[in-house]
């Protein structure tokens, strides 16, 4: 029987807390890697990397929440712009394909897991076929996705366009490329990984030119985006490790494999992942 005593009653009061802790399930226990709950993911259309629910951002975005043991609550496909609008106020813990800005830098942790290059498709209207030369082509107008970000240099380009009031802003890449083979714009900025199908698929697309006009330029880096209102440094360095991890043991290649062509998938990670 147990004593009345200040000592006993401790005693009983921290064996039953004890019992209690062991018994609770370890899903109950906080997850450094995921220390605001379930995880709200954002995508948005682009190429192979999202479509009706599935992807290489999809499969990737499973792949590390399987491997740090989060649980995933909830997946939308959202425009661009809102996307990076809800990772900025926490609606948001993840969204994926986002290239590095200093202004996107400030609300997210950001970390490249794919490298392309920008090429340009023209309509077969456009006859001019170099960078000096286009500003000026009659039939130039240039399609852009609102939101997107292309590089330094294509970014340039795109607010030259929009001064000389020859800039057309598309809702998704879907619109992008319907505009584009309706003449609707007869110019845009596009990778290869994401017009390769709507090329060899589309009747609209036969007569359309692609061209690298930026030769000298670097790969665009595009990046897993995690919001700084619901990860800390370290735990948003926890995804980090993990996505390197991919990268060294190939996972990230084979991921890619099974929506790119090999040589797509092989120049997507022909970068190391710093």
């Amino acid at each position: 029987m147990w004593s009345d005593s200040p000592s006993a009653t401790k005693l009983l009061w921290f064996s039953l807390m004890t019992l209690l802790l062991c018994a609770a399930p370890a899903a109950a226990l906080p997850n450094a890697a995921c220390p605001s709950g379930p995880l709200h993911v954002g995508y948005f259309k682009v190429g192979p990397a999202y479509r009706e629910a599935k992807g290489y951002d999809v499969a990737l975005v499973h792949e590390l929440a399987l491997r740090l043991h989060c649980f995933i609550e909830s997946e939308d496909s959202l425009p661009r712009l809102r996307v990076l609008k809800m990772l900025e106020t926490g609606q948001l813990d993840i969204g994926t394909s986002t290239i590095p800005t200093p202004e996107r830098k400030q609300y997210t942790w950001i970390f490249p897991y794919l490298y392309s290059k920008n090429m340009i498709l023209l309509h077969p209207s456009v006859q001019a076929r170099s960078l000096e030369t286009l500003p000026n082509d009659p039939a130039l107008r240039w399609g852009a996705i609102r939101g997107y970000r292309h590089g330094p240099l294509q970014d340039q380009f795109l607010a030259k366009m929009a001064a000389a009031h020859k800039l057309v802003q598309a809702e998704d890449e879907d619109d992008l490329y319907k505009m584009l083979g309706n003449g609707v714009v007869t110019g845009i900025f596009a990778h290869p990984f994401s017009y390769e199908l709507w090329m060899q698929h589309s009747p609209q697309a036969k007569d359309i030119v692609a061209l690298d006009l930026y030769g000298d330029s670097e790969a665009v880096a595009s990046g897993l985006a995690l919001s700084k209102a619901r990860f800390s440094r370290e735990a948003a360095e926890l995804w980090h490790e993990e996505l390197r991890k991919m990268s060294r043991d190939g996972s990230l290649y084979n991921i890619f494999r099974q929506f790119l062509s090999e040589s797509s998938a092989r120049r997507a990670t022909q970068k190391p992942l710093d």
